[in-house]
C-alpha cells in the first residue's frame, strides 16, 4: 500500500464507514480514490427504464438523454418486447 493510499484511507475511513452503514458499497481505487455504489443499483435502473418505456418519454426527456442512456432504453425495450412475445407464445 502506497503512502498516498494510507493517507487517503485515514482521511476517508469515517466516510467509508458511514456509507457502509447506509447499505452502500465502497470500493477503494488506486490513488486514494473511492467508488461508492448501491448493490441494487442495476435492478433499480432496469425498473426505472421499464417505467420510462411503459409510461413514455416526452420529446424534452428524449432530447436530454445521452447516447448511452438511449442505448440502454432501446435494449430494455427490446427485452420487454421479447418477453411479451414469449408470454404470448406460451399462452
Amino acid at each position: 500500500m502506497s503512502l498516498l493510499d494510507r493517507i487517503a484511507d485515514r482521511i476517508h475511513a469515517r466516510h467509508d464507514d458511514d456509507a457502509r452503514a447506509q447499505g452502500l458499497t465502497v470500493t477503494r481505487l488506486p490513488g486514494g480514490r473511492r467508488q461508492i455504489g448501491h448493490p441494487d443499483l442495476p435492478a433499480m435502473l432496469e425498473a426505472r427504464r421499464r417505467r420510462a418505456i411503459a409510461n413514455g418519454l416526452d420529446i424534452a426527456d428524449r432530447l436530454s438523454l445521452d447516447a448511452g442512456t438511449l442505448a440502454a432504453l432501446d435494449a430494455t425495450a427490446a427485452r420487454m418486447a421479447a418477453e411479451r412475445q414469449h408470454a404470448e407464445r406460451a399462452a
